[in-house]
């Protein structure tokens, strides 16, 4: 069978989403001598990664890695490579607007580093980071880099939904306050915030394709034969972006999360059907932070919409609105980050400056 990398091109979530649409919810294609099935489905996701997570629980090698994400995976780049200088949010430069994505990589290493080590760092490049980096290897930087993408990618989708931004501001007033900022211990008090979180993973989550399994003994699914050594990819986009799973799941809407009370651990865990998003992996292989980066994500989201408003910060459209942030336009690789926008994050002053303001 000739190789179908030139096929996928450059966005393979998208193309393994359109075949499944014809080919069906379990399918395979060669990459070079690699075979790769495709799931885009949550009941074959649940039969086979959990109920048969124990053949499928090994992962592919480095080379079909790099294959499959295009050499572009954040998680296997050089710490030099993947970082600048942080643009302060407070900043002068704010005010015409900045690309989030380096202060939420500084933030979801602080939150990371606090959880561990109840230190804080200025900076990524403190030694102390870089050598515990080096020991710990991908699962350190994935952790940084799927947290900080996730944030990234909800601020543009909040900066283009200011009603949900009006929606969990009045959560927030009602149940926080102005005197403190929101802890761990409100989350079952902030169902809205929740849902937003919920949401963003589903919506426009920091992964598309997980991170890949792959089995080591053949295996027969409703008339399928999966092959020995095949590598088995969980299209979590295309799940995502099944209308049959989410209705109109293009639109971002947090109110379709606020009957879920359980937390995305404990329903992964559960029945495929019940799940509320999958952006954590499946079966055996489930992310082992998903705990911590519930907590991270969390104290992100509450925090950062208790202290400020997202405003689009991109030109005014014809019709003297900002230009809404176009969300296909992606850096790709295993973790999956959103091309450069520029938002503004305003002062909720009543916070800041609550004599200030008249109640």
């Amino acid at each position: 069978m000739p190789s179908h990398f030139f096929q996928i091109g450059d966005e393979p979530h998208k193309k393994f989403t359109e075949w499944a649409r014809s080919l069906g919810d379990i399918y395979s294609v060669q990459l070079g001598q690699q075979n790769l099935i495709i799931l885009t489905s949550d009941k074959i996701v649940g039969e086979l990664l959990q109920k048969r997570g124990a053949k499928y629980s090994t992962r592919m090698n480095g080379s079909g890695f790099e294959i499959l994400t295009r050499g572009k995976g954040y998680a296997a780049s050089p710490y030099n490579e993947r970082y600048r200088k942080i643009n302060p949010i407070t900043s002068a430069k704010t005010k015409d607007g900045f690309y989030p994505k380096y202060f939420f990589q500084h933030t979801a290493l602080n939150i990371i580093s606090l959880l561990c080590f109840n230190k804080r760092t200025d900076s990524v490049d403190d030694p102390f980071y870089r050598e515990f980096e080096n020991l710990m290897g991908t699962r350190f930087e994935l952790a940084k880099d799927t947290i900080s993408a996730s944030l990234t990618w909800l601020t543009a989708a909040l900066a283009n939904n200011p009603h949900v931004q009006s929606k969990a501001h009045q959560e927030l007033d009602r149940v926080i306050g102005q005197s403190r900022m929101p802890e761990v211990s409100d989350e079952q008090n902030i169902p809205y915030i929740r849902a937003i979180i919920k949401e963003g993973q589903r919506y426009c989550g920091a992964i598309y394709l997980g991170v890949p399994h792959a089995i080591d003994e053949d295996d027969e699914y409703n008339g399928y034969h999966i092959p020995a050594n095949s590598v088995v990819i969980l299209n979590q986009y295309g799940i995502h972006m099944d209308e049959k799973r989410y209705e109109n799941p293009k639109e971002f809407k947090p109110e379709r999360f606020l009957g879920f009370t359980g937390s995305s651990a404990a329903l992964a865990n559960g029945n495929y059907e019940n799940r509320d998003h999958f952006g954590f992996g499946a079966g055996r292989r489930l992310c082992t932070g998903i705990h911590m980066a519930e907590r991270e994500l969390l104290l992100g989201v509450s925090r950062l919409l208790w202290c400020f408003k997202i405003e689009n910060a991109s030109p005014l459209g014809k019709d003297g609105k900002p230009i809404p942030i176009n969300l296909d336009k992606i850096r790709n690789g295993l973790t999956v980050w959103p091309e450069d926008y520029k938002v503004r994050f305003v002062k909720m002053l009543k916070r800041f400056y609550p004599d200030r303001v008249k109640s």
